[in-house]
Parts: C-alpha cells; structure tokens; sequence
C-alpha cells in the first residue's frame, strides 16, 4: 500500500512539471521609421492610423474621448496623451500599444507605434 501511494505520487508529480508549458512572447520586429529627412506629419501620417484603423468608430464626437475625427484629433491628443518629456511613456503608446492588455479593441501595430514614437520625439507638431 505504501509503495502504492509513493508510486502515485510521482507519477503526479511527474505529470504535473511535464504538462507545464511556457510560452515566450518574442518582441515584434519593426521597421525603422525612415521619412527621408523629412519631419513627421501628422495630418497625413499620424491621424490616418486612428481613421483607417477603426478607432473612430468608438472615439468621435459626443462619445468615448478622446475624439480622435481628423479635425479635433490634435487638440485633443496633446499635450493630454503625449509625454514630450519621457516620449516612451506616453499614453497615446501604452496604452493602445502593441501586447497591451489595457485597451480591449484596437491595438497599434509595431510599425504604427514606431512611427508615433518617432513624431513624439520630433517634438509632436500638428503639421
């Protein structure tokens, strides 16, 4: 009976640390934002990604804010969402970032969040 209830135990044991299974999040390759010494616009590179992405079908006008419509979409952006100090740590990036668990429906890509990260650092115009 003893070696019995010895034998099971490993053979739990065993099966417990064989099932375990460990999944490892590799970081997403991106492109570096090259504009070809230009600055980043914001009215043709920055806003299409809330437009085009689905974005404003929740953040428009009268609904969830901030109201991300090409028209206010700036001025209701910064300096609200944008950390010009720490850009890394801006809101507009972490919290609709690529593998963040914040925001429920749309996520950056890495390439969108490369090219924001990038507009941030030159200073966020509305250009």
């Amino acid at each position: 009976m003893k070696r019995r209830n010895i034998f099971l135990i490993l053979v739990l044991i065993t099966l417990f640390f064989t099932g375990c299974k460990y999944d490892f999040i590799l970081p997403v390759p991106t492109t570096p934002v090259d504009n070809g010494g230009n600055p980043i616009s914001f009215a043709t590179q920055i806003a299409p990604i809330f437009t085009t992405d689905g974005c404003t079908a929740c953040h428009k006008p009268g609904s969830q804010t901030p109201d991300l419509s090409a028209s206010t979409a700036y001025s209701q952006l910064v300096p609200q969402f944008v950390n010009a100090g720490s850009p890394s740590t801006s809101i507009l990036l972490t919290f609709p970032g690529p593998g963040s668990s914040n925001h429920t429906w749309k996520h950056l890509s890495a390439n969108d969040a490369a090219l924001i990260l990038a507009w941030i650092n030159e200073g966020a115009k509305n250009n």
